[in-house]
């Protein structure tokens, strides 16, 4: 990571229908991640997809965009960039499901390598007694190799967003809200260890879902983006917004390769 973060956004969705998983994977990667990588504040992102989407519902991807602050999620490129979607961001917009965004402040790291495999936990409780003792567990998985490494934080409140969060499993009106990231080398040695960890903070911490496993699938940074530019004129996209930045470019060859004379 280029610069260290101070929080994270933690965003899970799937898609409506396994038709349309080819463009979805395209625009994903290739325009709308790095377009928000390339805002002010933003780090990095790196995208993720289940190893097993049916099982209790997990959603199909996760994604984690890292943040020098949360006050990058409060910026007007960032408003301007959802109020104002690309033609192809408009289109796959309305076939996104079981949509969660989490912003999270930065509790803790763990660990200095990275893994491909990922498991995401939503806890709530006493943020006091909470923090205490995921320190104290996450310390001890890594340095067992248990996992890689880890990483959490407090989810904070978030603002106006076009697309609504889904219902979440149990309830967190008390305390506080918590996301865990354990990254892995194996898929099983991972799902014991987030086992354990849920086991180990039970007394002190309840799921608000239950865990979701992943595998690394892309990431992007900011310092490899080329600098946003404005477009050349055939690329230039309608997007009605104030030109108070420049963003990066929208894929327009890609998006008419899926869709040949469609609007969204």
């Amino acid at each position: 990571m280029t610069r260290q973060p101070g929080a994270f956004l933690a965003l899970w969705n799937s898609i409506s229908s396994p038709a349309l998983q080819p463009e979805y994977e395209t625009w994903h990667t290739m325009e709308h991640v790095p377009e928000r990588v390339g805002l002010p504040g933003f780090i990095e992102a790196s995208r993720y997809r289940s190893w097993e989407p049916t099982a209790n519902g997990t959603p199909l991807y996760f994604t984690c965009y890292w943040l020098d602050s949360l006050d990058a999620l409060d910026s007007a490129p960032y408003r301007d960039v959802f109020t104002y979607p690309t033609p192809w961001s408009a289109r796959m917009r309305t076939g996104l499901t079981d949509f969660f965004r989490l912003p999270c402040r930065l509790g803790g790291v763990v660990g200095p390598s990275s893994a491909s495999q990922l498991c995401t936990l939503h806890l709530h409780g006493d943020a006091a007694v909470m923090a205490a003792a995921l320190e104290a567990a996450l310390n001890a998985l890594v340095a067992r190799a248990a996992v890689v490494s880890a990483q959490w934080g407090w989810v904070s409140a978030s603002g106006d967003f076009p697309i609504a969060n889904r219902a979440t499993l149990g309830s967190s009106e008390q305390g506080s809200e918590a996301v865990v990231l354990l990254q892995g080398l194996d898929r099983s040695t991972l799902s014991t260890s987030a086992t354990q960890l849920v086991a180990t903070l039970a007394p002190v911490a309840a799921q608000v879902s239950p865990p979701a496993f992943f595998e690394l699938l892309s990431q992007v940074r900011q310092d490899a983006l080329a600098p946003a530019t404005t477009p050349p004129a055939a690329e230039a996209q309608p997007l009605q917004s104030p030109p108070t930045y420049t963003r990066q470019p929208a894929k327009t060859a890609l998006f008419s390769s899926f869709t040949p004379g469609d609007t969204p």
